[in-house]
C-alpha cells in the first residue's frame, strides 16, 4: 500500500513537472494567483472517518472558474503518517466536489492541487485542527 501512495505521488510530481515544462513559455491571460479558491468540508468541522470537501474556485471578478482538475490530499502533522489522496468532481461551474477518509484523530492540513484548463497549476493548504471523531 506503501508503495502504491509513494507511486501515486511520484506521477502527479512529473505530470505536474511536465504540464510547467509544457506551458512554460507560454502566456496566459489570468495567473493562478487571481484565483480564489475557497474549502468547506461535510461534515463542518471535519471529523474521523470520510469527509467530503467541497472546493469552489472564481477568478477576481467572482466568475466560477470550470473545467478545472482538482486532487486533494490529506496529510497528517506528525512524521511516519502517509499521506492520503482523492479526486475531485465538478458538480457545478467551478465547484468541485471530493472525499478523503481522515482515518485518525489530531490535526489534519489538506492541500488542494489545481490545473487550469489553460494549464496554470497551484497548490493550496487547508488546515484542520483537532479533528475528533463522532
Amino acid at each position: 500500500m506503501f508503495l502504491t501512495r509513494q507511486f501515486a505521488r511520484t506521477i502527479l510530481v512529473l505530470l505536474v513537472f511536465a504540464n510547467l515544462q509544457a506551458n512554460g513559455c507560454s502566456k496566459s491571460s489570468s495567473s493562478a494567483n487571481d484565483v480564489v479558491l475557497t474549502c468547506e468540508s461535510d461534515p463542518k468541522p471535519p471529523r474521523v472517518g470520510k469527509n467530503d470537501f467541497i472546493i469552489t474556485l472564481t477568478g477576481s471578478g467572482g466568475q466560477h472558474i470550470a473545467g478545472a482538475r482538482v486532487q486533494i490530499e490529506g496529510d497528517m502533522s506528525h512524521a511516519g503518517m502517509s499521506p492520503i489522496f482523492g479526486e475531485t468532481r465538478e458538480v457545478a461551474a467551478g465547484v468541485y466536489r471530493g472525499t478523503l477518509d481522515l482515518n485518525m484523530r489530531g490535526d489534519w492540513t489538506v492541500l488542494v492541487h489545481v490545473i487550469l484548463m489553460g494549464g496554470q497549476t497551484f497548490d493550496r493548504e487547508i488546515k484542520f485542527q483537532n479533528v475528533q471523531a463522532t
